[in-house]
Parts: structure tokens; C-alpha cells; sequence
């Protein structure tokens, strides 16, 4: 089976910076409102959680219910479990995914890197989540 290519992956990501910039936008916005144009300090950590945990949900939610982000899907991609009798990622495993690849992410992407490395060309998401990404 053909697996996506390192590149294919990049781009999924970058492409899913889009939908997450303008989910932040509109965070930003509905809290200057609520606030009454009061701008909201740099690294307040409350504003920072509320941010984290919209980037959490994004990704979290978009893998638990349909297996892929809208950068996966612009690339055809999809992620699946390698257990054979679950037809998504359980919660778990999405949320694990999520940690690992912020952790790949702040290391320069050498979570994704690593398929080069991987004679089974797995990233470090899909080893630790027990999950692969495949074309759809």
C-alpha cells in the first residue's frame, strides 16, 4: 500500500493553519465584544488555555469523527486505527495523537521526519496513537 509522502503531510498541516487562524480570529473578536473593546495582554494564560484548547478540539474532534482535518481532506488523507475492528480513533487516541505531534511540531516536525528513518515509514503520532494515515 502506497503511503503519503512527508511532503503530503506538510502540506495537510499548513493548509489546516487556515481554518485555525481564522477559528482564533473570531475568538479574538468574540472576546474583544464580551469585553467591550478591552484588548486582552499579551500571554494571559487564561486567553492562551481558551486558544489551546480550541487548537484541541479542532484536531481532536475532526480525527474522532471523520478520521480526517480539512487539510487532510484537501489532500486526500485520512487517518485510520490499526486495530482492524474500530472504524475511527477512539478519543485516546486522537488526544494522543495531538500531544505527539505538538511535541514533533516544537522539534522542527521530526515526529513527521521520522518516516524517513521508519523501515515501516511511520511517523511518531502514528506509532504512539497505534493509527496510520493513508489516502482516502
Amino acid at each position: 500500500m502506497l503511503k503519503p509522502s512527508v511532503f503530503k503531510l506538510i502540506a495537510a498541516f499548513i493548509y489546516d493553519l487556515f481554518p485555525i487562524v481564522g477559528i482564533f480570529l473570531l475568538t479574538s473578536l468574540m472576546v474583544a465584544l464580551v469585553r467591550n473593546g478591552n484588548i486582552v495582554k499579551p500571554h494571559t494564560l487564561w486567553f492562551d488555555l481558551l486558544l489551546l484548547a480550541e487548537l484541541a478540539f479542532y484536531y481532536i474532534y475532526s480525527w474522532k469523527v471523520g478520521g480526517q482535518t480539512l487539510g487532510m481532506r484537501a489532500w486526500k488523507l485520512k487517518i485510520k486505527p490499526n486495530n482492524l475492528t474500530q472504524r475511527t480513533l477512539s478519543w485516546n487516541q486522537a488526544s494522543i495523537r495531538l500531544v505527539v505531534g505538538v511535541i514533533s511540531t516544537a522539534l522542527l516536525g521530526l515526529g513527521i521526519y521520522w518516516k524517513f528513518f521508519n523501515k515501516d515509514k511511520k511517523s511518531w503520532m502514528d506509532m504512539v496513537s497505534q493509527s496510520r494515515v493513508e489516502f482516502c
